[in-house]
């Protein structure tokens, strides 16, 4: 007895103290990093708002992510000047887009932007998003780069961010030119807004815009395009839609009919004659525009036809998932209830009917007893007449009983035929979802195919260039050193331009970009991003610091190099901070000695 009650309060003493021990741990590991990070920033205050703001979370014990976005986002606020509780909300920010499903490697590039700017969840979330489609697409990264910088900054819906980012890649494949796209884009949501049309009609017009004005650059659509098209529309929608075009192309032949009259009698009310030839190209000019306008809407066309196709699929899957489910939830419910009730009612009859019994004969026991010394021998009789009403009453009883056993035996036969039924049923559907799953499955591997190819394709370009770039700075240096007077006046003009995610210009420049400006005065060309910028030039120690050297530093959430500058003298160095815009700072600032990584120098010895 004691060792059990013994094992029942230390049973009860771990449940409890349990979450107290792991909050323990947490709040230790939480206080080691700040210890560790925390330079400029007041720990007690900021380790107060994360046990306070995520407590619920905490409650469970430290995410590891939740502790590496702390570290990073620790890392780049520590420097900038950034308070406390301004801290913490990124650190909140950061986390919630994180939740959402946003890779941390594309948050680390853009989420700077929330030190300037008012920034939410759901703008993040779409930002980062749109990054990592635009990196395995054809868009130049300063192109998409003030897209998305641009998007945050008008506040623009985030959920039609898929679309329009989707739509430049589109646009940008089709061969048109990316900053032509963009800005047709930007300009048609900053003027009209998604008010008067749906993001996807905003797209169509912008693309219709640009191909209007570059007409020859209009590429067809990609065999492998069309072949996934074909796989993923029923054939009696592709009959539809050939019924559409051959409609639309009559139109269109009559629309020519009626442009062609037109130019006469345009021709004729100036009363200028023009060549064969002019006529000839007019004509085809007009043509080619058709057939361009034909093709787009064909496509776009097939593209919602595919989007509801895809939407009604799921939807009638999921209907008819519920339906099934519910009918056999319900046949069991219905028969288990009513032979539960059936059981219920008899049983209430049977006692009932015995209460009745008992009644009766108490009755006549009080009778006989009363009677007992008169009438002994009716008495007699009167046991023997109980008698046998009790043998009637068990018999009676026992048939019951017997019925009721049959009844059941019945009802379970059927219930079991019943549920065999439905199963047969299930495993029917079961067996088509199945096909329709590796339909699907097979479509998403050709699909993933074809962006593992083209992903190849653009990292072997992105290699390319970054050789070649090597190669041309390796000749730069061997040509002679910095021109320092030049270096100097470059990075004082810089001094002050604020910072902007992916900017390159007065208005706003960002770290890389800032290196990318001071080593252009000199005639080199720099990669456009900092872990790039890492692979030029030769490897310096820090005590040979030059004017000129590249200082490279880790400030990211996922331990790469993140940031970098240029080194003036006397361990100063220039470079873009995301809170101060363009300024000068010193190496042995506890700040930057800590996360300090590496030096290239790009000319001279």
């Amino acid at each position: 007895m004691l060792t059990r009650v013994s094992f029942f309060v230390l049973t009860f003493f771990a449940v409890i103290l349990q979450p107290a021990i792991s909050f323990s741990d947490t709040t230790s590991d939480i206080n080691s990093l700040l210890d560790r990070e925390c330079i400029n920033l007041k720990k007690e205050k900021l380790s107060n708002f994360i046990l306070t703001g995520f407590s619920s979370d905490l409650q469970k014990g430290l995410d590891p992510d939740l502790f590496k976005i702390m570290e990073g986002v620790i890392k780049r606020t520590d420097f900038d000047g950034i308070s406390e509780e301004k801290t913490f909300e990124i650190i909140k920010l950061v986390y919630g887009a994180f939740k959402k499903g946003a890779s941390l490697e594309y948050l680390d590039q853009i989420f700077d932007v929330a030190y300037s700017k008012d920034i939410s969840v759901d703008q993040l979330f779409a930002a980062a998003n749109a990054l990592k489609e635009f990196y395995n697409s054809d868009v130049p990264q300063d192109i998409y780069e003030e897209f998305v910088y641009h998007s945050i900054e008008e506040k623009w819906d985030p959920s039609v961010m898929p679309t329009l980012t989707r739509g430049l890649i589109y646009g940008v494949d089709r061969g048109l030119t990316a900053q032509k796209v963009a800005l047709a884009i930007i300009i048609d949501v900053d003027q009209n807004g998604l008010k008067k049309k749906s993001a996807d009609e905003l797209v169509l017009d912008a693309i219709k815009f640009v191909r209007g004005k570059e007409p020859e650059k209009w590429k067809p659509m990609k065999d492998v395009e069309r072949e996934l098209m074909m796989k993923l529309v029923k054939k009696d929608e592709l009959e539809k839609l050939r019924q559409d075009a051959e409609a639309k192309k009559t139109q269109k032949e009559l629309e020519g009919q009626t442009t062609e009259e037109d130019l006469n009698k345009r021709l004729d009310e100036k009363k200028r004659k023009i060549t064969e030839d002019e006529k000839r190209i007019a004509m085809e000019l007009a043509e080619v525009e058709k057939r361009n306008y034909e093709e787009i809407m064909k496509y776009e066309l097939e593209q919602e036809k595919m989007r509801k196709r895809e939407d009604e699929e799921k939807l009638k899957f999921e209907q008819e998932r519920q339906r099934l489910s519910y009918l056999q939830q319900e046949a069991e419910r219905k028969k288990l209830t009513e032979e539960v009730l059936k059981y219920q009612r008899e049983q209430e009859e049977m006692k009932k009917r015995l209460e009745d019994e008992n009644r009766k004969l108490k009755a006549e026991r009080d009778r006989i007893t009363k009677e007992a010394e008169t009438k002994r021998k009716k008495n007699l009789e009167m046991v023997t007449k109980y008698q046998d009403e009790q043998e009637n009453i068990k018999d009676r009883f026992e048939k019951e009983k017997m019925v009721f056993a049959k009844e059941k035996e019945k009802i379970a036969i059927e219930i079991e035929k019943m549920v065999k039924a439905y199963q047969n049923e299930i495993s029917k559907y079961q067996k088509e979802e199945s096909e329709v799953d590796r339909m699907v499955k097979e479509q998403t591997k050709e699909i993933e195919r074809e962006k593992e190819r083209k992903n190849r394709e653009r990292e072997e370009k992105r290699k390319k260039e970054l050789t070649i770039m090597e190669q041309k700075v390796a000749e730069y240096g061997k040509r002679g050193n910095l021109d320092i007077d030049r270096l100097f006046t470059a990075i004082d003009k810089h001094i002050g331009i604020p910072y902007r995610f992916g900017g390159d210009s007065e208005n706003g420049i960002d770290c890389s970009a800032f290196t990318r400006r001071v080593y252009r005065e000199q005639g080199i060309e720099l990669p456009r991003v900092s872990y790039e910028q890492a692979r030029i030039g030769r490897g310096v120690g820090g005590s040979s610091l030059q004017p000129g050297d590249l200082v490279f530093f880790n400030t990211s959430l996922v331990g790469s190099i993140s940031h970098v500058g240029v080194y003036i003298d006397n361990n100063t160095f220039a470079h873009a901070s995301s809170s101060q815009g363009v300024t000068k700072s010193n190496l042995r600032q506890k700040y930057f000695s800590k996360r300090y990584v590496r030096a290239n120098r790009i000319m001279g010895e």
